[in-house]
């Protein structure tokens, strides 16, 4: 079984910095429903972490045509339009939640805990994304210690658990960068770690590498930017503190392309480049 996982930021909003903005696709509430449309369409069903983790250790089936929606930030939009936009297909999310804007009593771009609160009644997976967002390559290299980084990942957890009540299980490590300190900080607390697709390179404590090579994977980069199609999901054989998952504002923007990339899942539809069971190789 191959599971598409998307992932983006809510919907595109205006107070983005305009370098920033110049650089995206714009994912507006009608392309959201779209996208939740096809996937219905297709007979998709959502799922959870805890879904993903009872299957991996063999304590549960998914549903034959599982997908994992994902979103980083607790960004004002994902509760107030992308959520029942998502409930009227019958899905559920996943939030990874970085806490420092949440510190902030009044901030019209973020969420407020009572609106997490909802999130997770109505069945919203909530995990990890450090306090105050900063790149794990950067923190790797002004302590190598891992000390910075495990200050992150407390505060979060810490916040997170003080007002939801909940203790993170799952993590997302922020923008393309990664490290072995963080990783190694990161294993210590959670059960899986996601990344974060939009091209060929991850930027890590030791430069600039394929996202192919980061995760262990043979195979040349494809024609539309990004790494192999095998990659691109999760399997059985994933490294759990590896889990990709696809930007809707670059390679799969497209209607099309989200399409593909959705059917590329399907166990009938073989992937160019991957190997006969359609997993990706450990380091």
């Amino acid at each position: 079984m191959r599971i598409p996982i998307t992932m983006c930021h809510g919907v595109t909003w205006q107070p983005r910095p305009k370098k920033v903005r110049a650089t995206l696709n714009r994912l507006t509430s009608k392309r959201f429903e779209t996208y939740f449309q096809i996937a219905s369409d297709m007979g998709f069903q959502s799922i959870s972490y805890d879904d993903l983790a009872q299957w991996r250790a063999g304590e549960r089936a998914l549903p034959k045509r599982p997908v994992m929606f994902d979103f980083d930030h607790p960004d004002w939009s994902i509760g107030r339009v992308i959520q029942p936009i998502m409930e009227r297909f019958g899905y559920r999310g996943n939030l990874f939640v970085n806490t420092s804007p949440m510190e902030k009593v009044e901030n019209p771009y973020y969420m407020k805990w009572d609106d997490l609160a909802r999130l997770v009644e109505s069945g919203w997976h909530i995990g990890a994304h450090t306090h105050r967002h900063y790149d794990l390559d950067y923190l790797a290299r002004k302590d190598p210690s891992g000390n910075l980084i495990r200050e992150e990942l407390e505060k979060c957890d810490e916040m997170i658990r003080s007002h939801l009540g909940i203790v993170p299980k799952d993590f997302a490590y922020t923008s393309t960068t990664w490290s072995q300190v963080a990783e190694n900080e990161v294993r210590k607390r959670y059960r899986f770690a996601r990344l974060w697709i939009i091209g060929t390179h991850y930027q890590t404590d030791k430069g600039k590498v394929r996202y192919a090579e980061l995760v262990g994977a043979p195979g040349d980069d494809e024609e539309d930017g990004g790494p192999p199609y095998a990659v691109r999901y999760i399997t059985k054989n994933t490294e759990p503190f590896k889990l990709p998952s696809m930007e809707l504002e670059y390679l799969i923007f497209g209607f099309d392309a989200y399409r593909n990339y959705l059917e590329g899942a399907l166990e009938a539809t073989p992937i160019p480049g991957a190997n006969p069971s359609g997993s990706v190789p450990n380091r």
